[in-house]
C-alpha cells in the first residue's frame, strides 16, 4: 500500500511539475491545443521556434498527431497571431495556410505536400510580409473592408455556444449597424456582386437578431443570417481559415461560420457542443 501511495504521489507530482513548466514565464498562462501540419520530427524545432514569443507564447509540437500544445498570454498575444507566425515559416494550420514560397523554401523531408502546383498556388492566398519576422509580430494579411461585420457574426457564433442571450443581442446590433454602415465603392468586384444580391436580406436578417426575444428565437436568426452570409465571405476570399460547418439535428438541418477547426454547436450549445461536421473550408 505505501508503495502505491508512493507511486501515486510521484505521478501527481509530475503532473504538477509539467503544468507549472508549461506556463513559466507567461502569466495569465492559457493552454489550447492548435492543428499545425508537418510531415516529421524534423520539423518539430521549426515549428516550435515560429510559435515561440518571449514571456507570451510557447508550442510544443507532436509530429504523431500534427497536434500542438500552445501556452500564451491572451492579454498580450492571440492565438491566430501565433499561428500566422508558423504559417510564415511555411506550415499550414487551423487558422492560415502557408505562403507558397514560405513552404518551397522548407526542406525536401519538411514538405509536407509535395510539390505545389499552380492551382494549389492560386488557391492558397499568400500572407503578405513572409519572412520578415520581427518581435513585433508579422505583417497582417490583406483584410476585407466586410472583416469587421465577420468579426460581429463570429461573435455572435461564440455567444450562441455560450447560450449567452444578452451577448447576442449586444453584437446583433453591432452587426446591423455595420450592416448600413457599409461602402460598396471599397468591396472588391466579386464582394460587389455578392452585396448587391444579399444586402436587403442581411439587413433584415440583422435586425431580426438584433430584436429576437430570447435564445431560441436568436439561434433560428442565426440559421437564416449565416445562408446570407456564407456566399458574401466566400466572394471575399478571407485571410484566415473559416469552416461552413453543418448540424443535421436542428430544424431538419442548420449550417454555421467558425473560425475554429473545433466544432462547436451555437445551436445547441453545452447540450449538444460537437454535434456537427465542417462541409467545407473557406480561404
Amino acid at each position: 500500500m505505501q508503495f502505491i501511495k508512493n507511486t501515486s504521489l510521484a505521478l501527481l507530482m509530475a503532473l504538477m511539475t509539467t503544468s507549472i513548466y508549461a506556463g513559466a514565464g507567461i502569466k495569465n498562462a492559457k493552454t489550447i491545443t492548435v492543428s499545425i501540419q508537418g510531415s516529421s520530427a524534423a520539423c518539430k524545432t521549426l515549428i516550435e521556434k515560429a510559435g515561440a514569443q518571449k514571456n507570451r507564447a510557447r508550442l510544443t509540437w507532436e509530429p504523431s498527431t500534427k497536434k500542438a500544445q500552445l501556452v500564451y498570454d491572451p492579454h498580450a498575444t492571440t492565438k491566430d497571431a501565433v499561428l500566422k507566425q508558423v504559417a510564415l515559416a511555411g506550415f499550414d494550420n487551423e487558422s492560415y495556410n502557408a505562403p507558397v514560397a514560405a513552404y518551397q523554401a522548407l526542406s525536401k523531408e519538411c514538405q509536407y505536400k509535395g510539390a505545389i502546383t499552380a492551382l494549389h498556388q492560386q488557391k492558397n492566398a499568400d500572407i503578405p510580409g513572409a519572412g520578415q519576422h520581427t518581435d513585433h509580430g508579422v505583417a497582417d494579411a490583406a483584410v476585407s473592408k466586410l472583416d469587421p461585420l465577420y468579426q460581429s457574426y463570429f461573435a455572435i457564433q461564440q455567444a450562441l455556444v455560450q447560450s449567452d442571450a444578452k451577448a447576442v443581442a449586444q453584437k446583433a446590433n453591432e452587426l446591423a449597424g455595420q450592416v448600413k454602415a457599409v461602402k460598396m465603392g471599397e468591396l472588391s468586384a466579386k464582394e460587389h456582386n455578392v452585396w448587391m444580391v444579399v444586402m436587403k436580406k442581411l439587413d433584415q436578417q440583422a435586425t431580426a437578431l438584433k430584436t429576437a426575444s430570447g435564445i431560441e428565437k436568436q439561434r433560428v436568426a442565426f440559421a437564416s443570417l449565416t445562408e446570407t452570409l456564407y456566399p458574401l465571405i466566400k466572394a471575399s476570399g478571407s485571410a484566415y481559415k473559416v469552416y461552413y460547418n453543418h448540424c443535421p439535428m436542428y430544424n431538419g438541418g442548420a449550417n454555421w461560420l467558425s473560425k475554429e477547426q473545433e466544432i462547436k454547436n451555437p445551436y445547441y450549445g453545452s447540450k449538444m457542443l460537437t454535434c456537427g461536421s465542417t462541409k467545407e473550408t473557406l480561404q
